[in-house]
C-alpha cells in the first residue's frame, strides 16, 4: 500500500485524502454557477436593489455552505484520512479503525447526497422567501443537478482511487452497515437527471415567461426573443451537464466490467492466480466477488487434485474425480505386481537415516516411473514394497504383457541405479517381483473420515506370496 501511494508522490497523496471533498465542492460551485445563469434570464421584472441583495446573499450563503461542507466532510472522513496516513507510513491500521474507515468510505456518496439536499433545500426556500424570481424552481433544478454530479463524482473518486487501497482483496459486500444502490436505480437517476429535469425546467421557463406576458411585464416580441435565448442557453447548460453525468456513469460501469473481462481472459488461459479488483458493491461488484470466489475454488481444486495425485496415481485420481470409478465396489480382472527390496532391514541398521531415505526414494522413484511407463498404476507404497496394478482402473486388454514388460524394465532400472550408487560407495540393492492375474474387488475402503482406493481378493494375496517365493528360488521375477 505504501508503494502505491508513494509512486505518485505528494500530489497523489493529497488527492487520495481530499478527492471526495474537492469533488463535492466542485459540484456545488457548478450548481451555483448554473443557478446564476437561470437567474439572469428571470430577473426582468426584479429591481436592481433586489438583484444586488440576492447577489450578496448568494455569495454569503455560498461561503457558509462551503465551510459547512468542509467541516462536515473532514469530521466524517476522520477514520479514512487516518488510515491513508498510516498506509503512507507503512503502518497497519487498527482493525477497528480500518472497519470504520471502510464503512464510511462506502457510505460517503450517500452522506454527500444528504448534505447537499439539506443545503440546497434550505437555500431554495430562503431565496424564494427573499423574493428571488423563480427562486424555488431554480433551487430545485440546480440542487438536483448538483446532487447528481456530486454523487457520481464522489463515487467515482471513491471507487477508482480509495476502494482498491482499502479493499485490495475485495470483500465490499461483507462490510456491515453499508447501503448499496443497484444499477436499475442508478440508471433511473441518470435518466431523470438528464431528461426529465431539463424538460420540466424548460417547460417551467415557458410558463413563467407566459405569465409575465399576461401580466403586461413583457411584450409578445420580447417574449419570443427572451424564450428563444433562454431556452437556447439553458439547453446548452443541460446538455453539458448531461454529458458530464453520463461520462461519470459510464466510468462507473466501464472500469469494473473491463477488470472482470481481463480476469476472465486470464482464467480462460489457465492462470488461476488471476484476481479481479472489485470497485463497487452493486451487481457488478457482486460479479467480481463471485469471479474471485470461483477462481479461488478452481485453485483449491487444482491444489487438492495435485495433492491427491501424490498419494494416489494420477490416473486413479482423474477417474475418481470424474466419477468413472464406482467407489462402492466392482469385480474386474487385473494383473497385480508386487516388488520388495531384499535385505532392507540390515541396510536400515547400517545406513545413516538421510542416506537411507535418499537410497529408498531413488529406488521407489525409478520403479514408479518404469511401472507408469508400461501403463501400470501404483496403488500404494508399504515401506520398501510397491503394489501396482495393470488393467485397472482403465481396462487394457494387454495388461498381462504390460506387467511382465514392466518387471523386466524394473530389473534394468535397478542395474542402472546400482551402478550410480556403487560410484558413491553404496552397496547394491536387490528386489523380488511377483506377478499374478485374476479377479479382484476394486473399492473405496476405509473409515468414514479416511479411505483409499484399494484392490482386495485372492489375486492380490497370491501376487504377494509369489513375490515372497523369489527368496526360495533365488530369482528376482516370478510370474504365475
Amino acid at each position: 500500500m505504501k508503494s502505491d501511494i508513494q509512486t505518485f508522490g505528494k500530489f497523489r497523496y493529497f488527492f487520495l485524502v481530499n478527492g471526495m471533498l474537492l469533488g463535492n465542492i466542485s459540484a456545488n460551485l457548478i450548481g451555483d454557477f448554473i443557478t446564476n445563469i437561470f437567474l439572469a434570464h428571470r430577473s426582468l421584472d426584479a429591481s436592481e436593489g433586489l438583484l444586488s441583495l440576492l447577489r450578496h446573499l448568494d455569495i454569503a450563503y455560498g461561503i457558509i455552505c462551503m465551510g459547512v461542507i468542509f467541516i462536515i466532510t473532514i469530521w466524517y472522513e476522520r477514520p479514512i484520512r487516518r488510515c491513508i496516513r498510516q498506509f503512507a507510513d507503512s503502518a497497519e491500521p487498527d482493525p477497528g479503525l480500518l472497519d470504520s474507515a471502510r464503512r464510511r468510505l462506502l457510505n460517503e456518496p450517500y452522506m454527500v447526497v444528504l448534505m447537499d439536499i439539506v443545503i440546497w433545500g434550505f437555500g431554495s426556500i430562503m431565496f424564494a422567501f427573499m423574493g428571488s424570481p423563480g427562486g424555488l424552481s431554480m433551487g430545485i433544478a440546480g440542487g438536483l443537478i448538483t446532487i447528481m454530479i456530486a454523487f457520481f463524482f464522489v463515487e467515482h473518486v471513491s471507487q477508482h482511487n480509495l476502494v482498491p487501497l482499502f479493499f485490495p482483496d475485495g470483500g465490499l459486500s461483507k462490510v456491515k452497515g453499508v447501503r448499496s444502490i443497484n444499477l436499475q436505480i442508478r440508471l433511473g437517476a441518470l435518466i431523470f437527471s438528464v431528461s426529465v429535469v431539463p424538460l420540466a425546467f424548460i417547460h417551467l421557463t415557458i410558463h413563467q415567461f407566459r405569465d409575465m406576458q399576461i401580466n403586461g411585464k413583457i411584450t409578445p416580441l420580447m417574449l419570443a426573443d427572451r424564450i428563444q435565448t433562454t431556452i437556447a442557453d439553458e439547453s446548452i447548460v443541460f446538455m453539458v451537464m448531461a454529458i458530464l453525468i453520463a461520462i461519470l456513469f459510464v466510468h462507473h460501469l466501464k472500469k469494473p466490467v473491463a477488470e472482470i473481462i481481463r480476469t476472465m481472459s486470464r482464467v480462460k488461459k489457465g492462470d488461476l492466480n488471476a484476481k479481479a479488483i472489485v470497485y463497487t458493491n452493486d451487481e457488478i461488484g457482486f460479479a467480481g466477488e463471485a469471479l474471485n470466489a470461483m477462481t479461488e475454488g478452481l485453485r483449491e481444486r487444482e491444489l487438492i487434485k495435485d495433492t491427491f495425485g501424490r498419494y494416489v496415481d494420477s490416473k486413479v485420481r482423474d477417474e475418481i474425480l470424474n466419477g468413472s470409478i464406482p467407489l462402492d465396489g466392482e469385480l474386474k480382472e487385473a494383473t497385480i505386481l508386487f516388488a520388495d527390496l531384499r535385505n532392507f532391514t540390515p541396510l536400515v541398521e547400517m545406513t545413516p537415516p538421510k542416506e537411507l531415505i535418499y537410497l529408498l526414494n531413488d529406488y521407489l522413484n525409478a520403479m514408479s516411473e518404469t511401472i507408469k511407463k508400461h501403463g501400470g498404476l501404483i496403488l500404494q507404497f508399504i515401506g520398501d514394497e510397491i503394489e501396482a496394478v495393470f488393467g485397472s482402473t482403465i481396462y487394457e486388454p494387454g495388461h498381462v504383457y504390460f506387467a511382465v514388460q514392466a518387471a523386466l524394465g524394473m530389473r534394468k532400472r535397478l542395474e542402472e541405479i546400482n551402478k550410480i550408487h556403487s560410484q558413491k560407495g553404496y552397496a547394491p540393492l536387490s528386489h523380488g517381483i511377483g506377478i499374478h492375474t485374476g479377479k479382484v474387488l476394486a473399492a473405496n475402503i476405509g473409515s468414514s473420515d479416511r479411505s483409499a482406493y484399494s484392490l482386495i481378493g485372492d489375486t492380490v494375496n497370491l501376487a504377494s506370496r509369489i513375490q515372497d517365493l523369489n527368496k526360495e528360488f533365488g530369482t528376482d521375477i516370478l510370474v504365475s
